[in-house]
């Protein structure tokens, strides 16, 4: 069955009728509604009512703020796209964290083995390698 309403120019719809009625969905005046929930969909999110965090800076410190961005989610404090993107984030600071501690402890160990390496060469230059 096509609807009954008529378009802009005054003709008749011609869209098929919903739902054992004589109108389309346009026509039927659920489009006002179904227009505001995607609108509320699409809102852009005000962060005013979320708790201030310092930025992370350790694990420990990331954990915090994302068990805290769990609990803001769950009440629906926190749009799921900022969660989203908290928890991506939430990843890439802790795989800089670990390449940061990878990094400090290998200029560790390489001060270590020029330190070593400068013993050995002194001992060496005092005649200390008899035994050769």
């Amino acid at each position: 069955m096509k609807c009954h309403g008529m378009n802009g120019a005054g003709k008749p719809c011609g869209a098929p009728a919903v739902g054992g009625t004589i109108h389309c969905l346009m026509h039927s005046g659920r489009a006002a509604e179904l227009g505001s929930r995607g609108g509320r969909r699409r809102t852009v999110y005000n962060p005013d009512g979320l708790k201030e965090f310092p930025a992370p800076k350790s694990a420990a410190d990331l954990r915090d703020t994302l068990a805290q961005s769990i609990v803001e989610l769950r009440t629906g404090k926190m749009d799921p796209k900022v969660a989203n993107a908290l928890g991506y984030l939430g990843a890439s600071y802790l795989r800089a964290l670990e390449l940061a501690d990878i990094e400090s402890r290998l200029e560790k160990m390489e001060a270590q083995l020029d330190y070593a390496a400068q013993a050995i060469s002194h001992v060496r230059g005092q005649g200390g390698s008899d035994r050769a």
